[in-house]
This record gives structure tokens, sequence and C-alpha cells, in this order.
């Protein structure tokens, strides 16, 4: 997605998607993007969700990034935002393995191919 197609109503296909994550599920960038009728836009996703206007109350915690096919991990990069990303995760029931990553085949919101 080239920064010139970037438009308020994409960003609010963005939006829907997120809010339609359910609690105790996280999906990726690149699903949320996908889902919002732009596939390969999981960069242009993130934009979306750092840029979020205010006021707008999305699960924004639900959505993470990938690791690999199978696990998804915090995507916040600084520690005070994981921290609380992490938490509010661990409060709807996510768990997280030893190394810090989401299984994915256990709280994907979707199914995803192994």
């Amino acid at each position: 997605m080239k920064a010139r197609d970037v438009t308020d109503a994409s960003r609010s296909k963005i939006y829907e998607v997120v809010q339609g994550i359910p609690p105790g599920c996280v999906a990726t960038y690149g699903q949320v993007a996908e889902l919002a009728g732009m596939p390969g836009a999981a960069r242009f996703a993130g934009a979306a969700m750092r840029n979020c206007p205010e006021g707008l109350d999305l699960p924004w915690h639900r959505v993470v990034g990938r690791r690999s096919r199978t696990i998804a991990r915090v995507a916040i990069e600084d520690g005070m935002g994981a921290g609380v990303q992490r938490q509010l995760l661990e409060a709807e029931g996510i768990r997280f393995t030893e190394s810090g990553g989401i299984p994915l085949r256990e709280h994907g919101w979707l199914p995803i191919d192994a």
C-alpha cells in the first residue's frame, strides 16, 4: 500500500476489524489488514493503530506482531507499553510462552496454517 492510497476510510476499516477481535483472542497486524481488504498491508495497520484518534475505544492490545507461523508477540516495542499490553492480554486469559510468545493455535482469533 502506497502512502497516496491511505485514506481515512482505509484507517476506519482497520479500526472496524480491530473492534471485532473478541476478548481472549489476538490477531496479527497482517490479519487485520487482510480482513480490512488490504492484504499485505501489515505495516499500514500498525501505523493506523499507532495513530489512532483519541476517543476510539478499541481493544488495541489484542493486535500483535507475528514472530513465526504459530507464535505471535507483543508488538509494542517500548518497555512500558509492552508491559501494559501484556497485562491486558493476561487479564483476558492469554497465555504467554516462557520466551514471551503468544501461541496462535490457542489464542489466535482466526485459524492459522500450520
